[in-house]
């Protein structure tokens, strides 16, 4: 944990796995969460705005869903090289809702002859 004039960082690391871990960077009107390559935003409201559910309780309910082993990140690579992250998280049915989507700029999506593959993993803490 760190702080400083802009907010305060967390890591949460896994006991078993230490490549697994859950960052957040919070300050006093956003946020960014993050685990295994995807992330996300979170931001207060504009001033005189209400919001429906806190963006604060949205961060808390992220890292939940994190902890649960709810969130799904499909990392797509082409050889040995990430290109793009998705997240998903899943309801109680088990569907899976598209959170969110980040693309690389990297060398590796000129690589056109080398073939492009997708994995997909879930870490949970429980």
């Amino acid at each position: 944990m760190k702080f400083d004039k802009s907010g305060v960082e967390v890591e949460l690391l896994h006991l078993d796995r230490k490549d697994w871990t859950i960052w957040a960077t919070v300050g006093d009107r956003d946020a960014i969460v993050g685990t295994l390559g995807a992330h996300e935003h979170f931001f207060g409201p504009s001033h005189g705005k209400h919001e429906e559910r806190p963006w604060t309780t949205q961060i808390v309910d992220f890292v939940a869903e994190i902890l649960r082993g709810e969130i799904d990140v499909e990392t797509t690579f082409r050889g040995n090289a990430p290109i793009s992250v998705r997240h998903f998280n899943r309801d109680a049915s088990g569907k899976r809702h598209s959170l969110g989507y980040t693309g690389f700029l990297t060398p590796a999506r000129l690589f056109l002859w080398q073939s492009k593959r997708t994995e997909t993993e879930t870490a949970s803490w429980l």
